[in-house]
């Protein structure tokens, strides 16, 4: 039995489907008055519905709540979590989710004696990181090594759906300019959720995943403005950009993502993929491709 913590995210859902696709036996952590359902109608999220239509069961419970998570991992031989407080609010927040729920979780496989614990961080993610959530990761991976738990660290880039959507989608959808940091000239790691997808479905099995880190980017490293050309000649179109300094803000997107897009633009960032993507057997998806899936129309 698999238990996926963070199976009404987007990428969790995948990771849900994948599993039941290729026969595994999964367990879903969902809880009561859970905005997944209102979010997945805005396309961000996963509905719960939609997972247990498939054929996942159902266990509620709450990472805040350590007793629950302990009955949650009872006859768990994997957990698979992708559980953050990105798109959350409220009691719901970097430090009670990404921190101290992780922590939780953590601690309650090892009482329940589960064999793999496949955790997924983000390149860069340190217990010293000035962003919370990538301190809370960094956290994570430290007391993943101590909790003597086989352990499977994902470390993924910067995810192409969830930060060019954004930054590019959520401008086009209004008819303005798309809103870069800099000269949009850095190049950064990103990668697609469907690769992060299938390196935790690969991991499940995979003996060289035991014990180990997973860094996933794409084929080569894209600056913001080739993503923006990318998603322009995926719509057949060519997408105005606005350049602004680091100090001044981005229009339409998250509060929270603003300071991490000014990051991207200090220093180049790259994931060898070469040696990875043959050990897993997994090709990593080119920009174009993403794009094209995304915003325009498969080649």
């Amino acid at each position: 039995m698999i238990l996926v913590v963070g199976a009404t995210g987007m990428m969790g859902g995948l990771i849900v489907q994948q599993l039941l696709a290729e026969g595994y036996a999964v367990r879903v952590l969902l809880r009561h008055n859970s905005p997944a359902a209102a979010l997945a109608a805005q396309h961000l999220a996963t509905d719960p519905q939609t997972l247990l239509s498939a054929g996942a069961q159902p266990v509620y419970g709450d990472l805040k709540n350590p007793a629950s998570l302990v009955a949650a991992c009872q006859g768990v031989t994997t957990v698979i979590t992708t559980a953050n407080a990105a798109l959350r609010g409220g009691e719901d927040n970097f430090a009670t989710v990404d921190d101290r729920g992780t922590a939780n979780l953590i601690n309650a496989a090892a009482r329940a004696h589960v064999r793999h614990f496949i955790y997924t961080s983000g390149a860069g993610a340190s217990p010293q990181h000035p962003h919370p959530l990538f301190a809370a990761k960094g956290l994570n991976e430290a007391r993943l090594r101590a909790s003597g738990l086989d352990f499977t660290i994902l470390s993924p880039g910067i995810f192409m759906e969830v930060w060019i959507g954004t930054v590019v989608g959520m401008p086009l959808q209004a008819g303005m300019p798309v809103t870069l940091i800099g000269a949009g000239a850095k190049k950064v790691a990103f990668v697609s959720m469907a690769d992060v997808v299938a390196y935790a479905v690969t991991a499940v099995n995979h003996p060289q995943a035991r014990n180990s880190q997973i860094y996933i980017g794409g084929p080569k490293a894209y600056s913001w403005t080739e993503a923006v050309h990318a998603v322009g000649q995926a719509l057949g179109m060519n997408l105005p950009i606005r350049y602004v300094t680091p100090d001044e803000s981005v229009p339409l997107i998250p509060e929270t993502m603003g300071p991490m897009l000014a990051g991207m633009e200090m220093a180049d960032s790259f994931i060898d993929m070469s040696q990875t993507a043959r050990l897993y057997g997994i090709t990593p998806t080119p920009l174009e491709t993403f794009a094209a899936r995304f915003f325009g129309q498969p080649a």
